[in-house]
Parts: structure tokens; C-alpha cells; sequence
């Protein structure tokens, strides 16, 4: 799976039919929990599709689909979660992806037979699976720090990432993922007003910044035309969108954590500009 993807802004996505999509961040433990209901047609596979990819995106420590309400007695959706399951594998680092569902349901029993040669592991209640990805997966490729919504922040913020990529030696990201995560921590301080968390994760040749507040509203970008200079005022999500990888938001419990994944490839723009 290519995960240089075009942004993405992902809460609740109601396909055409009845069905329905939820995507929820934890940025504590890094997991993205998926929420399906709905009969299974079409649109909602199309929706579920589109979901499963912006979340992969999110480069989450593991992905928890959980299909408890989903009404699908033949199985129609058996061949997508297979697939789903090898989108993560695909990521660097390797993001893996869990379904949740009854034991005694007709998909279950149909998943069971169709995935012995995956060894995919299915659990029977969302916080079981929860559990297991976290013993699996302990990050100790992860800085974060909880901050308070005033003008310390975006400086602590920069000298998290400064840390990180100096630890693990990726000078050639340093200066574009400061720009960014300082973005995102002014964008939080300025819209959302609440204490927030940073984290800095390493990927194999750039970083992942997330940053999460108590605000539930999701950021929209602006449009604007024609290239501005770097050093323009008042650029917000446009550098980071010209500075990153991939960027998006996802909604959490509390509120909701912004993100993006800065490469070598993506800070050209930057060198050039």
C-alpha cells in the first residue's frame, strides 16, 4: 500500500445505503478503532474500503475493526478483510489489522474457514483485541509530551522533534517536521485552547507527528491559489500539506488528533522553495 496519500479528513463517513463507518485515534496507545454497522452492500463496502485506507495512513500502532453490528449472514464482506490484513502488512513498520465480532456469527464462522492459511486473529469484544495489539506491539520508537495551550508549546514541541531526530539520526527530516509540528501545535493552541499531547514516532526515513486536543472539530484546509513563499504569514494546514507525506485528523474520545508523516521525498518542496 502506497502511503503517500492525499490528506485526509476522517470522523463518520454515511455511505448512500443505511450503513455507516466510525474511525476513533487513541493517541495513548496509537490504535484507530473502526466501527462498522449496517447491512453489508456496496456502498458500504466502498465506504469501508475508502476507511480502511485512511486509517492505514494514519500509520496507527494497530487497527481494530470492529463488525459486532454489521448484517452480513453470507459473508459477501469475506474476501475484503483478507485484503485489509495485507494493506498493513504492506506499511513500513508493518500496522497490524484485527477484526471483532461475535463467536457464534454466521461472518465469524465464515471468516474462520476462509482465514486458516492467514492466521488472522479475531477477538470477541473490542477491548480484548485492544489488549492483545498493545502486548504486541510496545512502541520504543516513541517520544511524546503533554503540553499546555500557550506560546511554550510550539517551541517544547520542536525541541521533541529536534530530540527525536537527532536519536535517530534523521537529519534530513529535522527541519521540515519542525515547521509542521508547529503548525499543528499553534493550529491547537490557537483553535482548540485545551492541554494537548505530541508524539513523535520514527518511521524508516522520516517521522509521524500527531498532536491531540480537547476539541472534537475536525480542521478544514483552506483553498488558495497559486504557490505563496514559505515565509508567508498565516500558511497553517497548507504547510503542512506542502511539507508532508501524508496529513490528516481523526476523531478521539476526548477530542480529536491531527497528524502527519514527513519523508525526505516530501521536503523537496521545502528544499526548492
Amino acid at each position: 500500500m502506497d502511503q503517500d496519500e492525499l490528506p485526509f479528513l476522517l470522523g463518520h463517513l454515511t455511505p448512500t445505503g443505511e450503513g455507516t463507518v466510525t474511525a476513533v485515534a487513541d493517541l495513548d496507545s496509537s490504535i484507530v478503532e473502526m466501527t462498522v454497522r449496517g447491512r453489508w452492500d456496496y456502498e458500504l463496502h466502498l465506504a469501508v474500503a475508502t476507511a480502511l485506507r485512511q486509517s492505514l495512513a494514519e500509520q496507527p500502532s494497530g487497527l481494530i475493526v470492529d463488525l459486532h453490528d454489521v448484517g452480513d449472514p453470507t459473508g459477501a464482506s469475506a474476501q475484503l478483510w483478507p485484503t485489509a490484513h495485507r494493506w498493513g502488512a504492506a506499511m513500513q513498520p508493518p500496522v497490524p489489522v484485527v477484526m471483532c465480532l461475535p463467536t457464534q456469527a454466521p461472518l465469524a464462522a465464515i471468516l474462520r474457514r476462509r482465514w486458516a492459511r492467514y492466521c488472522q486473529p479475531m477477538y470477541a469484544t473490542v477491548p480484548e483485541a485492544r489488549a492483545a495489539l498493545i502486548y504486541r506491539r510496545p512502541r520504543t520508537d516513541r517520544l511524546k509530551a503533554r503540553l499546555a495551550p500557550d506560546r511554550s508549546a510550539a517551541a517544547a514541541a520542536r525541541g521533541l522533534v529536534a530530540e527525536g531526530c537527532t536519536a535517530w539520526r534523521l537529519p534530513s527530516v529535522l527541519h521540515a517536521a519542525q515547521q509542521v509540528v508547529t503548525e499543528l501545535v499553534v493550529n491547537a493552541v490557537e483553535h482548540a485552547g485545551t492541554e494537548m499531547e505530541v508524539a513523535v514516532t520514527r518511521q524508516r526515513t522520516g517521522v509521524h507527528l500527531a498532536v491531540g486536543d480537547g476539541d472534537p472539530r475536525l480542521p478544514r484546509m483552506r483553498r488558495f491559489e497559486g504557490r505563496r513563499e514559505i515565509q508567508d504569514p498565516g500558511l497553517g494546514l497548507e504547510l503542512v500539506h506542502m511539507l508532508s507525506a501524508a496529513w490528516g485528523a481523526l476523531p478521539t474520545r476526548t477530542g480529536k488528533v491531527v497528524w502527519a508523516t514527513v519523508k525526505p521525498r516530501s521536503c523537496r518542496w521545502l528544499a526548492d522553495a
